[in-house]
């Protein structure tokens, strides 16, 4: 990957503050919820030494990148695996939101307007 550890470390902190914000969580929680649900990684440590490492054995990692102005390829990454995104969530974190609005909040954790995502789909 191109982007520095430091970019992506930096892209997932704003991540999971922008989860903390979203579904009104302490941030702790939320850092722990994006790394088991979004990059199944098993902790924020862990999620942040996998990012810190040479080996991409998890493919999701590479959404670490993700923001309003990637690479189509990681918009179609997240897109390919929303369903398995959606499906830990609701695992790993009980509320009563449609899966609609999961995706939503799924896709404003990486900065981006869901409109915009669905017209870079299409």
């Amino acid at each position: 990957m191109s982007i520095s550890d430091d970019k992506l470390l930096s892209n997932i902190k704003r991540q999971a503050k922008r989860l903390s914000k979203q579904l009104s969580i302490p941030l702790r929680q939320a850092q722990s919820l994006l790394s088991i649900s979004l990059y199944k990684c098993d902790n924020w440590n862990h999620l942040r030494d996998s990012l810190k490492s040479d080996s991409l054995d998890n493919q999701l990692l590479l959404l670490a990148a993700l923001q309003p102005n990637a690479d189509i390829f990681l918009f179609k990454l997240l897109d390919n695996n929303m369903n398995n995104i959606i499906t830990r969530f609701k695992v790993n974190f009980s509320d009563q939101k449609l899966n609609e609005e999961r995706i939503n909040i799924i896709i404003s954790i990486f900065g981006i307007e869901p409109s915009d995502f669905k017209s870079k789909m299409e």
